[in-house]
């Protein structure tokens, strides 16, 4: 797929200006992310409650 994209310069501001069927796919995919985003950050912030391992026991388990 080829994309025609322009650039505008309004004063010291560059635009680009993309065909709006791009830039609703773009936008989906962002809303996507974003999701993801939110996913991630609720199990981090579960994990955060978890017991966690000293950095020693590690090693020890690892035979370093």
């Amino acid at each position: 797929m080829h994309t025609t994209v322009q650039t505008l310069t309004l004063g010291k501001r560059k635009f680009v200006v993309v065909p709006e069927k791009d830039f609703r796919r773009l936008q989906r995919k962002a809303e996507e992310i974003s999701a993801q985003d939110k996913g991630d950050i609720a199990e981090a912030k579960r994990r955060e409650h978890e017991p966690s391992v000293p950095l020693g026991a590690v090693r020890k388990r690892l035979g370093l």
